[in-house]
């Protein structure tokens, strides 16, 4: 059998959450992304729509939240 394929996972709503409210990650799908790139790519096509993205995981480990994916939107808008 060959290598199973590894995603980066995008979990997102697109409907807003009062302050200080976690998602039920149980219920979110993610979004499933073959590298760093689209995964990041994926979750700035989502939030420029207005959706929260709340966080990214990935192969070994691999794990940004909320506030980090927030931030390097900002950077990638001032691009």
């Amino acid at each position: 059998m060959g290598e199973e394929m590894q995603y980066y996972k995008v979990f997102y709503t697109d409907k807003p959450l009062p302050a200080g409210t976690e998602p039920d990650f149980s219920f979110i799908m993610p979004l499933n992304a073959a590298s760093r790139d689209d995964a990041l790519n994926n979750a700035f096509k989502l939030m420029y729509g207005g959706a929260v993205v709340w966080k990214i995981d990935g192969p070994e480990g691999f794990h940004l939240d909320r506030a980090e994916i927030e931030s390097q939107y900002r950077i990638f808008k001032t691009r």
